[in-house]
């Protein structure tokens, strides 16, 4: 029997939040975890990010924890395993895949807060990526991207 969109989204929060928490152990002043994912014709891409000492930034950039690169794609690429299982799950029980996921959860206080778009943002946009994605939705997150530079087609 098909899961309803709701069980299948609880699910998938229920992974990524605390994959996020565990990668984030340790660090302190961490006050809220931020999951980005982006889900547009075919291409996948889910990151946490932190708020910590009222900064918000990159895994890479959290204090106090091991920060080197295979923790963190080892993260990002478990984080996407549980965005394509979920969307495989939407897919069976007939339900539009969203194509944008955004998380916000405060540890301390455990609010909750879970947004989905099922508008194409990136895949068709001259300028702007998925990548892009986690800087429009966090404006306090530092821009790594600069100046925007079209994309060329092949």
């Amino acid at each position: 029997m098909a899961r309803t969109e709701q069980e299948i989204l609880s699910d998938l929060i229920s992974k990524w939040v605390p994959l996020a928490l565990e990668y984030a152990k340790g660090a302190p002043d961490v006050s809220a975890v931020y999951v980005y994912a982006s889900s547009e014709d075919g291409s996948r891409s889910a990151n946490a990010f932190f708020e910590q000492g009222g900064q918000t930034c990159y895994p890479s950039k959290l204090q106090g924890v091991d920060i080197g690169p295979q923790r963190v794609l080892q993260m990002q690429k478990l984080l996407v395993d549980d965005l394509r299982d979920a969307q495989k799950e939407f897919t069976e029980a007939g339900v539009p895949l969203p194509t944008e996921y955004r998380v916000y959860y405060e540890p301390a206080s455990g609010k909750l807060d879970v947004q989905l778009s099922h508008e194409i943002k990136y895949a068709n946009d001259p300028i702007k990526t998925s990548s892009h994605g986690p800087e429009d939705w966090l404006d306090r997150l530092p821009k790594l991207y600069g100046q925007y530079l079209p994309k060329y087609a092949d």
